[in-house]
């Protein structure tokens, strides 16, 4: 799993990608078909104004992510939303990989996406 960086790339999966929403995020999902999948981060100002605060979910939701076994080839945006502020790490771990499952994201499972 490699970061997501370019704003171009960013665009690209906002305009062509599939959208699959959960409790506490929703992905945007753009299959490559090549290479490993790359994950970016959006934690809008929306959710709070302090950086802090943004930084630290982006961080937990890294993590969260770092630990699941992703299928190779994809572009996915983690979209973070209000509830990924107040639950606890394994409402957010829980939450996050079925939102990865229902997205077909996870290794073994079928893409229902």
């Amino acid at each position: 799993m490699e970061p997501l960086r370019r704003r171009a790339d960013f665009e690209q999966v906002f305009l062509s990608g599939t959208f699959v929403r959960g409790r506490t995020v929703s992905l945007r999902i753009l299959e490559r078909g090549e290479g490993p999948t790359r994950v970016g981060y959006a934690v809008g100002k929306r959710l709070d104004k302090r950086a802090v605060i943004r930084n630290r979910i982006r961080r937990r939701l890294r993590e969260v992510l770092r630990r699941l076994e992703l299928r190779d080839g994809y572009d996915v945006v983690v979209i973070a939303r209000r509830r990924a502020l107040t639950d606890g790490a394994p409402e957010l771990r829980e939450d996050v990989a079925a939102v990865c499952g229902r997205a077909g994201l996870l290794l073994g499972e079928e893409s229902s996406a």
